[in-house]
């Protein structure tokens, strides 16, 4: 690949060949994104169903094609192609055990975002500035859509904090990180100063908060002089966040914790809001909501018995079983109670796994953000984003990528 394709004069170059069958994965899935939140896009402009049919058609036939990719790919890793093969089985194992009970294209979601990865992993192709381009129309659907378009489908209180045609802040700013963690290739650490950007668009902490941490996180390692600097620097920081009310929301969030310990959720559901404000001092709900809410998750998957302790509930049935009517705000509980401790342990050395596997400081900083957003939001459900942050977490932990790089990384010392 030339330098020009990332954008970067210090790029290595990679071997060069024809655009073949088996070296599109990733212009494919790029296009058909374009294709699937174009669709997304006059779904919720016109709220005609035509469209959102479609869209779900695109999003099965890039499953498909991310699954082609896995049998065909040229180099293969016995260890995730292992647990993509566990995580079909035990996923397929919760759907026969709570058959009638399970939302199967959840249960797709879920097992699509490890066959993202393996396929991305072993199609070792060059970067095409195609992809580059299909990234930025992905940027702009939603922002087009927010100038000129309102949401048919996102109507009611029960959606008052709607983006474009996300269903709310959250859902967006993850969906512009995952497209910030594909371009870290050509943009290196101004991604990180982007995605401060975007934490402040959607006015939320979490994104930003979860970015501190990361970068934090892997400016600690390895130990050096400047990263002392770093912590006082951090400390400091913090004191004059507290001092201006910058952290207000998070202490409330603890406050809330403190109060939820002594409250059962069904106590809980039959509050008033009025009382709920009473109680806690505050007008934020959400940290409250989220915290009780899990507790009532967790009392009713501990309940089950053997078979639910090892395949869950069932997909998409929280809401169902619950005292309050929502999915769990929170991925890793999701998984154990809607899919059972068998797909948890695969899905927690899945995700963890890959992170120590990313040598690029940038990448690695957004793909981090990503799992310690997944403490917090339903994010497994957000198809364009999971294709993008596996299928490029593949691409960026393939040993072919990484000989690439490091090989130019040595020619240029």
């Amino acid at each position: 690949m030339n330098d020009l394709a990332l954008g970067r004069e210090d790029t290595p170059h990679l071997a060069s060949g024809s655009l073949t069958m088996h070296g599109r994965f990733f212009v494919v899935t790029c296009f058909g994104l374009v294709f699937l939140n174009f669709l997304t896009f006059l779904y919720h402009f016109t709220g005609s169903t035509i469209f959102n049919v479609l869209s779900n058609s695109t999003s099965l036939l890039l499953i498909l094609w991310s699954a082609r990719h896995v049998l065909i790919a040229s180099e293969r890793s016995y260890f995730y192609n292992l647990l993509l093969a566990l995580a079909c089985i035990f996923t397929g194992a919760s759907y026969l055990v709570n058959f009638g009970s399970f939302e199967l294209s959840d249960g797709l979601k879920l097992v699509s975002i490890y066959s993202f990865y393996v396929a991305g992993r072993g199609m070792a192709e060059q970067i095409r500035p195609a992809e580059k381009r299909c990234i930025y129309v992905l940027a702009a659907l939603p922002l087009l859509f927010k100038a000129i378009g309102q949401t048919q489908v996102y109507t009611g209180i029960e959606y008052p904090d709607v983006f474009s045609y996300f269903p709310n802040t959250n859902t967006a700013a993850l969906y512009f990180s995952a497209l910030l963690f594909a371009l870290s290739p050509w943009f290196g650490n101004k991604v990180l100063i982007a995605q401060f950007v975007n934490a402040a668009i959607m006015n939320r902490v979490g994104p930003a908060l979860a970015t501190i941490i990361s970068i934090g996180l892997w400016s600690f390692f390895p130990l050096r002089p400047q990263v002392f600097v770093v912590i006082i620097l951090l400390a400091c920081a913090s004191v004059a966040a507290y001092a201006v009310g910058a952290l207000d929301r998070l202490m409330t969030g603890l406050n809330a914790i403190s109060v939820i310990w002594s409250l059962d959720p069904s106590t809980v559901a039959r509050m008033t809001t009025k009382q709920l404000i009473d109680l806690t001092g505050t007008t934020d709900m959400s940290a409250f909501f989220r915290i009780s809410h899990w507790t009532n998750i967790w009392q009713i998957y501990s309940s089950l018995g053997l078979g639910g302790i090892l395949f869950g509930y069932g997909a998409s049935q929280t809401g169902i079983l619950t005292v309050l009517p929502l999915p769990p705000h929170n991925d890793y509980l999701r998984v154990l109670a809607e899919y059972g401790l068998l797909n948890c342990i695969v899905f927690v050395i899945f995700v963890f796994s890959i992170v120590f596997s990313l040598k690029d400081r940038a990448a690695k900083t957004m793909y981090t953000v990503l799992l310690i957003y997944f403490l917090s939001e339903n994010l497994i459900d957000n198809f364009t984003s999971m294709a993008l942050f596996f299928s490029y977490a593949g691409r960026f932990t393939s040993p072919k990528w990484l000989e690439r790089n490091s090989s130019g990384a040595s020619k240029r010392a």
